[in-house]
C-alpha cells in the first residue's frame, strides 16, 4: 500500500463521512450528476490506486460522466471513518451486454480540506445464489 496513511483531522470525521456519502450518492449512483465530480475531488492531481484508474481529474471526470461507465453504485452498505480517512462498502453493478453482474466494492478515501485527494478500491463479483441448493 502506498500513499499517506497518517490519520489526522479527527475533529472532521463526521464531516468527511458526509462528504464521501454525498460524493457517492450525487456522482456515482445511477441518476446522480457526474458533472459534479470536481465538487468532491480536489483540483490538484488526485491519487488513484485502483488498477484501471489514472491520477488525473479529467480522466476521473470523463469516467464519471460516461453513460457506459464500467461500474454503477447502487447502495452504500457500510461506512466507517476516522479523521481524514473514510472507507465504504457498496453494492455496485456492471452491465455486460444485457446481463447485470453485481459487485461488492470497497473504497477508501483520504480527504484534505474538504476534498477527496486519494483513493484505493477493491471490486469483487458477488456470486449468484443457487436457488436449488442455497449456495453462493
Amino acid at each position: 500500500m502506498d500513499g499517506s496513511t497518517q490519520i489526522k483531522d479527527l475533529d472532521k470525521t463526521e464531516e468527511n463521512k458526509q462528504l464521501v456519502r454525498n460524493f457517492i450518492e450525487n456522482v456515482l449512483m445511477k441518476g446522480g450528476k457526474p458533472d459534479l465530480v470536481s465538487k468532491y475531488i480536489g483540483p490538484e492531481k488526485p491519487v488513484a490506486h485502483g488498477k484501471k484508474l489514472v491520477d488525473d481529474l479529467e480522466h476521473l471526470r470523463s469516467r464519471a460522466v460516461d453513460p457506459n461507465r464500467p461500474l454503477t453504485y447502487d447502495e452504500i452498505v457500510l461506512m466507517a471513518g476516522q479523521g481524514n480517512f473514510v472507507a465504504t462498502l457498496c453494492k455496485t453493478h456492471r452491465m455486460e451486454g444485457r446481463t447485470k453482474q453485481d459487485f461488492a466494492t470497497v473504497d477508501i478515501f483520504r480527504l484534505e480540506n474538504g476534498m477527496v485527494v486519494e483513493h484505493w478500491d477493491n471490486v469483487e463479483p458477488v456470486p449468484e445464489k443457487d436457488v436449488n441448493g442455497g449456495k453462493f
